[in-house]
């Protein structure tokens, strides 16, 4: 990996950890938990031109609060297909966060909830390092954005390389946070696709010879990035 490369990669951990700390203060807010507790949900475009202004190819960071009994992250880097240079400067990411309802009243949650936004933050943060052209590379793999039309479909999303390296981005930044392995976080990552899988009808040895396959994918690109991962 390039110099320039380690330098971007830094930069955009620390912006996760920026963007992460500014949605929990948002979240504890009087003005988004009243909003909250009259609607269920709520958006709003987070404030860190510390953040955004930085990074060439994203114009605004969008948060979707919504009301459940558990609490997930789950984002998407967005932009015209196959936009110019310029209309990549007017890419978004929007983060789909679920919280507790009346979640004001214990915010136990939120130390559970920090380790998965700076997951999906870097993750989502990788894409906007990444060109055009990798990007339009997924979306050709996933036209309908449904990954789960065929176990094909499937391996090819997970291996493309745009998605590894933002899903190891974050698999990575997450396993700092808990302190864990990044080995023990990418098993968890693919004991969640295995078990989505398995929701979809999937044969299960199909589905296991399937997550070996980008599991070796995964490690590899994971050591080769992150020499001292464990």
């Amino acid at each position: 990996m390039s110099i320039e490369n380690i330098v971007s990669g830094r930069a955009l951990d620390w912006y996760s950890t920026v963007a992460t700390r500014e949605t929990i203060n948002a979240i504890k807010s009087e003005e988004i938990i009243k909003k909250f507790n009259s609607r269920g949900k709520v958006q709003f475009i987070l404030d860190i031109p510390e953040v955004t202004d930085r990074i060439e190819y994203l114009r605004h960071i969008i948060i979707n609060l919504q009301e459940s009994n558990s609490v997930s992250s789950a984002g998407s880097y967005e932009f015209e297909s196959g936009a110019s240079k310029e209309q990549r400067r007017e890419s978004d990411i929007y983060l789909n966060i679920k919280i507790p309802p009346l979640y004001n009243q214990n915010f136990s949650f939120v130390s559970y909830l920090i380790h998965e936004l700076k997951e999906s933050f870097r993750h989502e943060l990788e894409h906007t390092s990444q060109s055009t052209d990798d990007l339009m590379e997924v979306q050709q793999i996933v036209p309908t954005k449904n990954i789960w039309n065929s176990l094909s479909t499937v391996e090819d999303y997970y291996t493309s390389s745009a998605e590894m390296r933002s899903i190891i981005a974050g698999i990575y930044k997450k396993a700092k946070s808990y302190k864990k392995p990044a080995t023990t976080v990418v098993q968890d990552a693919l004991d969640n696709i295995y078990n989505t899988g398995v929701w979809y009808g999937y044969n299960s040895n199909k589905l296991s010879r399937l997550i070996k396959r980008v599991q070796t994918n995964w490690v590899n690109y994971l050591f080769d990035r992150y020499p001292r991962a464990k």
